[in-house]
């Protein structure tokens, strides 16, 4: 007996709602992305845990994470970390070789260079991000778009595929915004003790002048220990180079002149005045003899550590100034509010120089072959930690125990006197996206005075750039313009200055050589920009 195949219009009507049914099912199972609940269960938990590799430059030693502040993100939002320390020094090397390789851990802080970011994009090295993620993510979104790059490299590429991590988010402390760099600590003692006068500012002359003095009268009593200027190359870069020199720094060499057409900032008279006085210092003995082979703390160890210096760099957070105090007295038994002096660094014409600070410093990235599912649990993360109460639990610990609120609402530390949240809780890497320097400017476990402070000299130095006209503007043309010629004419001009320096011969001499050097891989990049369409 032969069955009939035909259905009827009643069973076909049936099937198909059948049909919608297992389909709705489905997509309520799958994809959520714009829910927000991928991955959960009915009481909101994440149901499987995943093991996310993650890399970052931020120090984590074998037992850091056995504590209640990584359980708690991590339980949180059911994740084992496959953490991946990277030296500051061989940082950007690194990163290149896993992303160029294919094998970048699933989430990683990366040194953003912009020829390199379009060079991964179009070869599909890095993750694209869904389309709707600022609607999902729109804490994220929110901080993202304080950035300014963000919304350039859109336009660029027709996607996301890169986070710059914003360094201000509600505490920007001057305006216009300059970077941190720029900020030097003396010994205070040593300073009233050769009569040096101790002012919120200085010229690169006025500190080889107290580095002399302290020199000759040795009045730490450290003697052939004594480092007077405890700088390494690219604090001579940022600390002599370019307070003389706005565009002696890889970040402004190509820049805009007076004139309308581009120029090379390393060929202008002013980088020689620079390279002079480096080399005054080296010569005289104010920089130690082997100062280009320093890397990492070897420098700052010498004033915070071992206490032979007279000078160092220090950057102008407030968290680098208590860390200095806690060195200070580990290592020293000293009181650094009664011998350290901080202040910025001038050029010999009293103007402030750096570049104008956009919003951003490195950036989040994810590799290509990441799951959506552990793209979405990072990102859950990255946008709870930008909100005010992951920010808490980030910079001050938990509530109740590491902080209070006091009776007018205002932030109380609950730590130990000098101590922050992270020497209770080491190797925080989890604030992965905003950087600390916002939080840094209301965090009440930091000295008030050393904060005071940090925005003091933030202030100055946008008063005495800005007043000054010696502020370089950040030419967005210039640093998302990206070429064959462009990418070859990047120098390490902390090497570079280095090496003028330290040759035979006059220096104007072989300063001028090293321009023309040059040329063949200057001149295109300058002749393409000064083409750019206007």
């Amino acid at each position: 007996m032969k069955t009939n195949k035909r259905l009827s219009a009643k069973s076909i009507l049936l099937l198909l709602l059948s049909m919608s049914l297992v389909l709705v099912t489905a997509c309520s199972k799958g994809d959520s992305s714009s829910s927000g609940e991928s991955g959960k269960d009915e009481n909101g938990n994440y149901k499987d845990k995943l093991k996310i590799s993650v890399a970052s430059t931020v120090t984590v030693k074998d037992g850091d994470m056995d504590n209640e502040f990584h359980k708690y993100w991590m339980d949180k939002y059911n994740i084992e970390w496959d953490y991946n320390f990277v030296e500051w020094d061989s940082w950007g090397e690194k990163l290149r070789l896993w992303i160029n390789s294919g094998d970048l851990p699933d989430v990683a802080v990366w040194d953003y260079v912009h020829g390199d970011a379009m060079n991964y994009i179009d070869q599909g090295l890095l993750y694209k991000f869904p389309d709707d993620w600022k609607e999902r993510w729109p804490n994220v979104a929110k901080a993202y778009s304080l950035t300014g790059l963000g919304d350039k490299l859109e336009e660029l590429t027709g996607g996301t595929y890169i986070l710059p991590r914003p360094v201000y988010f509600e505490n920007k402390p001057a305006d216009p915004l300059t970077n941190q760099i720029g900020v030097i600590a003396i010994r205070k003692d040593w300073a009233e003790a050769v009569n040096f006068e101790l002012k919120d500012a200085y010229t690169t002359s006025e500190l080889m002048e107290y580095a002399r003095l302290v020199k000759e009268k040795d009045p730490g009593k450290v003697g052939s220990k004594l480092v007077p200027i405890s700088y390494k190359p690219d604090d001579v870069l940022t600390n002599i180079m370019m307070p003389n020199s706005a565009h002696s720094r890889v970040e402004s060499a190509f820049y805009k002149g007076e004139d309308g057409k581009y120029k090379w900032g390393p060929a202008d008279p002013e980088t020689l005045t620079g390279l002079k006085l480096v080399q005054e210092a080296y010569k005289e003995g104010l920089l130690n003899p082997e100062f280009y082979t320093w890397k990492s703390s070897e420098a700052s160890n010498n004033f915070r550590v071992n206490g032979t210096a007279a000078v160092m760099s220090l950057g102008g957070l407030a968290s680098y100034r208590q860390d200095v105090d806690k060195d200070m007295k580990k290592n020293l038994n000293l009181n650094s509010d009664d011998v350290v002096h901080t202040a910025i660094v001038l050029g010999e014409d009293g103007k402030y120089r750096n570049l104008e600070q956009v919003n951003f410093w490195s950036a989040l990235i994810f590799s290509p072959d990441i799951s959506k599912e552990k793209f979405e649990r990072v990102m859950d993360l990255v946008d709870f930690s930008v909100t005010e109460e992951g920010q808490m639990i980030l910079n001050m610990g938990f509530e109740g125990t590491d902080w209070k609120y006091g009776e007018n609402k205002e932030l109380i530390s609950l730590l130990p006197e000098g101590t922050s949240v992270g020497d209770k809780y080491p190797g925080r890497f989890e604030g992965l996206y905003l950087l600390g320097d916002d939080f840094s400017m209301i965090n009440p476990a930091i000295k008030q005075e050393y904060r005071d402070t940090a925005v003091k000299h933030y202030q100055n130095k946008a008063k005495l750039g800005k007043e000054g006209g010696a502020l370089a503007l950040y030419d967005w043309d210039v640093q998302l313009y990206d070429s064959k010629a462009k990418n070859q004419a990047t120098f390490n001009y902390a090497e570079e200055y280095t090496n003028l320096i330290l040759q035979d011969g006059d220096l104007e001499t072989n300063w001028k050589k090293w321009v023309e050097s040059k040329q063949s891989l200057v001149q295109p990049v300058l002749d393409e920009l000064n083409n750019l369409k206007k």
